[in-house]
């Protein structure tokens, strides 16, 4: 299971080093709506416990990787809150014309929350998503 959980944030981890070498800019609102529009899709399939569905919008590597029970029991393991979202907040998104990374705010089934940088790219004509970063929280200062 180690292996598993390593070599899924190995290719995790891969496009976000990849579109951080690039020359990535701020995305247009039209290209943050078709990134959200295929986030919010796979975030709909989750929450209907649609894993077949939620496969759907994942990229080639990754369906190439994780056969479909594979992905299912990855994203329930680590990213419990995905598999039972209620509700997303977007926040910054930058894409280079192949690659995107989008900040999200995934609000869990016990209102408890977690960000995420989506990493996307084109496959064709279709957007993707080849990975989920989860962002590590700062601690708030305790109060003086």
């Amino acid at each position: 299971m180690h292996r598993f959980l390593f070599l899924a944030g190995l290719v995790l981890l891969a496009p976000c080093a990849a579109i951080a070498e690039e020359a990535a800019k701020p995305s247009t609102p039209e290209m943050k709506e078709k990134f959200q529009t295929v986030i919010r899709g796979q975030l709909a399939a989750f929450r209907k416990g649609d894993f077949a569905a939620a496969y759907k919008f994942a990229a080639a590597g990754i369906r190439e990787q994780f056969p479909l029970a594979e992905f299912e029991a990855m994203v329930k393991s680590s990213y419990p809150s995905i598999a039972k979202n209620t509700d997303a907040v977007f926040g910054l998104t930058l894409d280079d014309g192949d690659k995107a990374v989008v900040n999200v705010r995934v609000v869990g089934e016990k209102d408890e929350s977690a960000s995420y940088q989506y990493l996307l790219q084109r496959e064709g004509e279709e957007w993707r998503i080849g990975g989920v970063y989860k962002l590590r929280e700062e601690a708030k200062p305790a109060p003086i």
